[in-house]
């Protein structure tokens, strides 16, 4: 079992014990210490369909725990984001899909090019989440599932300390940045148009 598939089985197990989950309590949950897992989960999180603002709410739950790591502040929400309830339903798909995802990667993931997934690199791969994370906060439908399989390969590979994982994860990312940044621009001419007519 991989390091990542090993931390997700412990996940799993304490969300079904848990009753009702709140965004702050799944990061409580996860360990505040453990940046990349808690992105992996929510990155997970926000590839699944959910109520609406669901997409939004997750995409600033991100960037508020990045901005807070790069700060070497504690991972912790305030106000209504970190007492918003996660939806049941949505939360047991997501423990399904992550235990897919970490047995689909720990295939083909072992230690390799560790220097890309060191200390020195986490500020680098936070302020890149913050880039790919800013435009899934604009509610347009299917813009967030390409960044965030992207996001999930990355954090995947760095707790498995698989370099190539990474750069992997950062071109599957950067396609859905540009899908995300072509579909709010053409929102935008689409609204400018029907204003103008």
């Amino acid at each position: 079992m991989t390091p990542v598939e090993a931390r997700v089985t412990a996940i799993a197990a304490s969300i079904k014990q848990a009753d009702g989950v709140t965004a702050d309590g799944l990061i409580a949950m996860l360990g505040t210490a453990s940046y990349t897992m808690i992105v992996l989960v929510l990155s997970v999180l926000n590839m699944l369909p959910g109520p609406p603002g669901y997409g939004g709410t997750i995409a600033i739950i991100i960037i508020s725990t990045t901005i807070a790591r790069l700060r070497g502040v504690p991972l912790r929400l305030n106000g209504w984001v970190g007492q918003r309830t996660l939806p049941a339903g949505v939360l047991s798909k997501m423990v399904k899909q992550l235990q897919w995802l970490a047995g689909l990667v720990g295939k083909v993931s072992r230690p390799r090019l560790e220097f890309l997934v060191g200390p020195r690199t986490e500020a680098m791969t936070g302020w890149f989440i913050l880039l790919v994370s800013a435009p899934m906060i604009v509610p347009i439908p299917f813009i967030n599932a390409v960044p965030n399989v992207g996001i999930a390969v990355i954090c995947v590979s760095r707790i498995n300390r698989d370099g190539v994982g990474v750069i992997v994860g950062v071109l599957i990312a950067l396609l859905g940045l540009a899908i995300a940044v072509a579909a709010i621009w053409g929102a935008i001419a689409l609204g400018q148009t029907v204003m103008g007519r």
